[in-house]
């Protein structure tokens, strides 16, 4: 990859850090200042689907990361944006139980919680679209590039994980 290539790329890598950086911190706070609010949130989730939807997206970084490494990238690339879909089915349906626990819209974590999660969702559909683009052209710097933003949102992932459902 040329060098104003792998810049951007690590502006890009880096503002995602600190957007989502900013957004848990922000949760972190109102968390401290509502631990009640935190338990009541975390009681409505199922670990099951978190747990499942986590080695989803982990095992898809890890076909990337073969795809990376230029072992038969399509493939591989291909596999991967299938993980990712299969963790926004997982979390789709988290989203449909969660809306079903008893007064969880009046929880003040709640919107904090579906705006990082449902931006991270959307950061991984449309990398998963983006996978598949490029496992069709194959240009190794398309895959360098894809395969270390897939990268990024499993640390997003782990994080979120960390600080919303383990919290």
């Amino acid at each position: 990859m040329e060098s104003g290539g792998r810049l951007l790329l690590w502006i890009l890598v880096w503002s995602e850090l600190a957007v989502f950086g900013v957004l848990l911190v922000a949760f972190s706070g109102l968390a401290l200042l509502a631990p009640s609010a935190l338990a009541a949130l975390q009681r409505g989730f199922d670990l099951s689907i978190v747990a499942s939807a986590t080695v989803v997206l982990v095992t898809s970084g890890f076909f990337a990361a073969r795809a990376a490494s230029g072992r038969s990238p399509r493939a591989n690339l291909i596999v991967a944006a299938i993980g990712g879909f299969a963790f926004c089915t997982l979390k789709i349906i988290a989203y449909a139980r969660e809306l079903r626990v008893p007064g969880v819209d009046e929880n003040r974590l709640f919107e904090p919680y579906l705006l990082i999660t449902g931006f991270h969702l959307a950061h991984v559909a449309f990398l998963g679209l983006l996978l598949l683009i490029v496992a069709l052209r194959r240009r190794s710097r398309e895959i360098e590039t894809i395969t270390t933003l897939w990268h990024v949102v499993d640390l997003v992932w782990l994080l979120i994980l960390h600080i919303i459902y383990l919290g």
